[in-house]
């Protein structure tokens, strides 16, 4: 029988070898770039949230009444039902309670992220119909009501017996709902945006007392229409102010709604997102092309452009961008009318 001979060994070592060694491991080694895509079993969303403690992303929806979970890598865990009108969503600072805006309960539901159980529901008043949230101090800040019988009112959570208050800024105030937003980063500050009126305002109220002061307000900030999103830098110096015009996104210093950088982007601006690192996400609703653009702080030219679904015509969702805590992904929504949603999970 033949041995045989070196060259032949050589080769099947080699073979054996590969899938250590060879171009497979170089491939496997390589960071991920390309989004990973989900599809969901919905087809709007309202609001995004995510949980560093639980590595968890919700997503409500307020047609269907319900809050999707998926973990970072955007498979789909469970669905929360029975959360009517689920239009906005707030976590606490220990991540271990999840405030659900029920505008179709005229409540506010808390839910257990560790167990996925409600542990209370807060009535907010009938007719109410609670649409936007944002927790500041011990206090639950929520919009509620329609057109110019809108307002925004508190659910106190200090005490053992939560209580809500109601009528907290002047009446005609807001055209409808405004939506509002909060940061650690700026304790005692709620800001509230226009989403109703082609000539947005903007107003930056200090809650610190208990009671909604106007700290700064301004009609129509750098140009921006109706607000469809709003996003702060994480020092919470940087307020992005989103709306379908101009065709660019602007950054405000926060203390007095002035523009400070301009990020060069296109027709009609729908998200923003800033990550703990300070890289900017700018989304665009076009249905084809690029959909987000992405900037280093303060920078004037876009490190990354990415269309999430060439040639498909679906767009990207309004309000439809946020990044994971550790700013290690962006995750990002896709749509077209009726067709359900897909959820993007972009690597940075």
């Amino acid at each position: 029988m033949r041995r045989p001979g070196l060259r032949a060994v050589v080769g099947v070592l080699t073979l054996l070898l590969l899938p250590l060694f060879g171009p497979s491991s170089t491939a496997a080694a390589k960071p991920q770039t390309d989004p990973l895509s989900t599809a969901l079993p919905i087809s709007y969303h309202a609001d995004m949230a995510v949980d560093a403690v639980h590595r968890r992303l919700y997503i409500a929806d307020i047609v269907t009444g319900s809050v999707l979970v998926t973990d970072f890598d955007g498979r789909l865990l469970r669905t929360l039902r029975n959360k009517p009108g689920a239009a906005d969503l707030v976590l606490s600072p220990d991540s271990r309670t999840l405030y659900v805006a029920l505008s179709g309960g005229d409540a506010i539901a808390a839910v257990d992220t560790a167990t996925y159980r409600e542990k209370a529901r807060y009535a907010t008043g009938d007719a109410t119909a609670p649409l936007r949230l944002a927790l500041a101090g011990d206090a639950l800040w929520f919009s509620y009501g329609s057109d110019w019988e809108s307002n925004i009112g508190s659910l106190d959570l200090s005490g053992a017996r939560p209580t809500v208050r109601l009528g907290l800024v002047p009446w005609g105030t807001w055209a409808g709902p405004p939506m509002l937003l909060s940061s650690p980063s700026a304790p005692g500050v709620v800001i509230a945006g226009e989403q109703y009126l082609s000539s947005a305002n903007v107003t930056v109220y200090d809650v610190s007392s208990g009671d909604p002061v106007v700290r700064t307000s301004q009609d129509h900030p750098g140009g921006v229409g109706s607000v469809v999103d709003l996003a702060l830098s994480p020092d919470a110096a940087t307020l992005f102010i989103v709306g379908g015009y101009p065709y660019h996104h602007l950054a405000f210093r926060l203390d007095d709604l002035s523009v400070v950088h301009t990020y060069p982007t296109t027709n009609y601006p729908n998200a923003a997102a800033v990550s703990v690192t300070g890289q900017v996400a700018a989304g665009i609703d076009n249905s084809y092309g690029q959909d987000v653009y992405l900037f280093q702080s303060g920078a004037d030219t876009p490190s990354r452009v990415i269309d999430l679904e060439p040639g498909t015509g679906r767009w990207l969702r309004a309000h439809g961008l946020i990044w994971s805590p550790d700013g290690t992904r962006l995750f990002a929504l896709t749509g077209e009318y009726g067709a359900n949603l897909t959820l993007h999970v972009i690597p940075a």
